[in-house]
């Protein structure tokens, strides 16, 4: 079965190194074929990520911690709460084969798979299970602040942490090394020293364009993710993953968030 994965990503062409890095390293250490989702805010009324602010119809983003906070509790309702799905941050870099994530056995009375009941940066959902944990999705869509709700709502019990390593390293924690085999995902949460931003900052400018974080960048205190990022950009630009095949048009261009 091919394993499902939803990726929160940006609209307006912010993160793409961080997009080519994500995809490589998932692709690279797969066992299993993977179906890619990229969950993007969208002027499309068509689309399920669509938006309008000025009509207040589609999602609505104030109170947001990114341009796709939100999009995560919708997974198990556009997968039609049948099977299993993958959320991740786009700001990750995967060290282990994914489907040993995928193939977790669920525990009696979990719903989901995730570093602890209020960090779902990596969630394995049971989405037949999530359907009578989760608000109605067009709820979660147009609720202010619900997103935050949700990362405090759900009782321990409702959670089953990761039972085969750490898919959810958050910075490197206190890791002496970030190659340490327990880690299965680099989580690189402080955006403004996420270390794709160096590549980034500078495209954007050159187009005219701005990050959607105004925080000032700077450099990451673990010299090891940052070799670690460069590497594997290197890898996937040799691959054939450029931040090239990520880039949008820009008449699909998502323009400004409401956070």
């Amino acid at each position: 079965m091919t394993i499902r994965i939803f990726v929160g990503t940006p609209a307006n062409n912010e993160d793409l190194e961080s997009q080519a890095v994500l995809e490589y390293s998932l692709r690279k250490h797969a066992s299993e074929p993977i179906d890619l989702i990229w969950m993007k805010l969208s002027k499309n009324p068509e689309s399920y990520w669509y938006s309008d602010r000025a009509k207040n119809r589609g999602w609505l983003t104030q109170s947001w911690a990114t341009p796709f906070s939100g999009f995560r509790w919708a997974i198990p309702a556009f997968c039609h709460f049948q099977g299993r799905a993958i959320y991740l941050d786009v700001d990750m870099i995967v060290m282990a084969d994914i489907a040993e994530l995928w193939h977790t056995k669920a525990q009696d009375g979990k719903f989901c798979v995730a570093k602890n009941r209020d960090t779902f940066c990596t969630t394995l959902w049971f989405c037949d299970r999530a359907a009578n944990s989760l608000p109605p999705v067009d709820r979660i869509k147009t609720k202010y602040a619900l997103y935050a709700h949700l990362r405090k709502a759900f009782r321990e019990d409702q959670i089953q942490g990761f039972s085969n390593g750490n898919w959810n390293c958050l910075d490197g924690e206190s890791y002496a090394s970030i190659r340490d085999p327990d880690i299965k995902i680099v989580h690189c949460t402080s955006i403004p020293t996420q270390p794709q931003l160096k590549y980034a900052v500078p495209r954007l400018e050159a187009k005219g364009q701005k990050h959607w974080s105004n925080k000032r960048p700077q450099k990451h205190w673990r010299q090891d993710i940052i070799e670690l990022f460069d590497e594997m950009l290197e890898e996937a630009k040799l691959a054939g993953y450029t931040p090239e095949k990520y880039e949008v048009p820009q008449t699909e261009i998502f323009g400004k968030y409401y956070r």
